[in-house]
């Protein structure tokens, strides 16, 4: 490996395995079956993890890794995470942590709505969560490398104040960013 490229690896050691290529590469084609266009839904993306009884995080890093698709809903704060060899350090921890909280926000977003909106009962399910995916607070957009391989696991937040570069990044770390930003 020639000098300039073990500059960029972390001095210390890997902390978790990555997924097999040959398995994102089969999760790849997963998720192509379930896009919409060249979009696929977290909502989807999870049931579809579900369902093949793997984690999310695992589907997260083939969308870059093995697809030329993205993750649907857009947010005035974005959450960019390197899927690649960030993987070693904890990246897929940082996606589950991501998706859960996403959904979570998704989900009071939602049910927000639906009490603003209970007596015009005519909206469509679908307009309900198209809103709710625009209101929400941030949007996963793993990425196959954020070239800070030396501060794996690596995260950059887009928005409004710039980009925010969390490297090494931790849950806690993550949601203290993304509280600071939101308010």
């Amino acid at each position: 490996m020639p000098a300039d490229e073990m500059a960029k690896l972390p001095t210390r050691s890997p902390t978790h395995e990555d997924v097999p290529p040959g398995r994102l590469a089969a999760m790849g084609l997963e998720i192509e079956d379930i896009a919409d266009g060249d979009e696929v839904a977290l909502p989807a993306l999870v049931e579809l993890a579900e369902d093949r009884g793997r984690p999310v995080s695992h589907y997260l890093a083939a969308i870059p890794l093995a697809t030329e698709l993205r993750l649907a809903g857009a947010a005035a704060i974005t959450v960019r995470v390197c899927a690649g060899t960030c993987q070693r350090w904890g990246a897929l921890e940082l996606l589950d942590h991501l998706a859960e909280r996403h959904l979570a926000e998704r989900h009071l977003a939602e049910r927000h709505l639906a009490e603003r909106h209970l007596a015009e009962r005519h909206l469509a399910e679908r307009h309900l969560a198209e809103r709710a995916n625009r209101s929400a607070a941030f949007a996963i957009a793993p990425v196959s490398c954020l070239d800070r391989c030396d501060l794996a696991p690596a995260c950059e937040i887009h928005g409004a104040h710039g980009q925010l570069v969390v490297a090494p990044a931790t849950r806690t770390a993550l949601d203290e960013a993304l509280r600071e930003l939101a308010s």
